[in-house]
């Protein structure tokens, strides 16, 4: 009776797994479609972050070319103020006045070439990363109609599989598919496991946790007893390698 069990629990764990790779793979394409959203929502941070970079870089230079207005505008009037004055050193002070302005000028000037070259380079990385978020985009679309056009075959796989399980599920005991189902929800699907006999030809192991298992545990099994046998240590229902 063992034996038709453990084949008909072969049977169960075959269309078990079935389910659940299916179950996985409808899973892993949500989850593409996930990641590729916060690849989106990430390179939109950065996309701003750069934008805002680009803003505070053009305020900055604006200031610069109104200080550089500011500066002409009192280089204006300090040579309308020397042309009403007669003393040489009062002149003289002025000019040095003007030196200096336009020295600053020239300074500022330099910064604002510096800056505008700044500029272009924020500029053409904002391009860059706006192209690179339009690709993204799309290839988020592209993956949503994909999923949304394997959406209906996965799920009517899918409920085939189950649909199948239920069947074979439904000649064995109600006890022996509870304890499967139990070891299964454990162990990702993997209830069952085979007892292999290792080289030295001696010596036994569970095919599932690789653990030793005695070799009362394979005479019994060989025996083809009543009571299904479990690993003592992981709880795979056992079976022989070659049943």
């Amino acid at each position: 009776m063992a034996e038709m069990v453990l084949e008909t629990l072969r049977e169960l764990q075959a269309a078990d797994l079935d389910v659940r790779q299916l179950e996985r793979k409808k899973t892993s394409h949500d989850r593409a479609a996930k990641v590729q959203a916060v690849q989106i929502a990430k390179h939109k941070e950065h996309t701003q972050a750069l934008r805002d970079q680009r803003r505070t870089a053009r305020v900055a230079t604006d200031r610069k070319e109104l200080d550089v207005k500011q500066k002409q505008a009192e280089i204006e009037k300090l040579r309308a103020q020397q042309m009403q004055i007669r003393d040489n050193r009062q002149f003289q002070a002025l000019q040095n006045e003007i030196k200096f302005a336009e020295l600053a000028i020239s300074k500022i000037e330099d910064d604002i070439l510096s800056d505008l070259g700044d500029l272009e380079t924020i500029d053409a990385e904002i391009a860059e990363a706006e192209a690179a978020l339009a690709r993204q985009k799309q290839t988020l679309e592209e993956l949503k109609k994909e999923i949304e056009a394997r959406k209906c075959d996965l799920d009517a796989e899918i409920e085939a599989c189950r649909k199948r399980r239920r069947q074979i599920a439904s000649v064995l005991p109600p006890r022996v598919v509870q304890q499967f189902t139990r070891i299964a929800d454990r162990l990702d699907g993997e209830a069952l496991a085979p007892v292999i006999r290792e080289e030295d030809g001696g010596s036994f192991i569970c095919g599932g946790c690789h653990m030793s298992v005695t070799q009362n545990t394979y005479v019994v099994l060989a025996g083809h007893g009543s009571d299904l046998v479990t690993c003592p240590n992981c709880t795979r229902i056992l079976y022989l390698a070659d049943a």
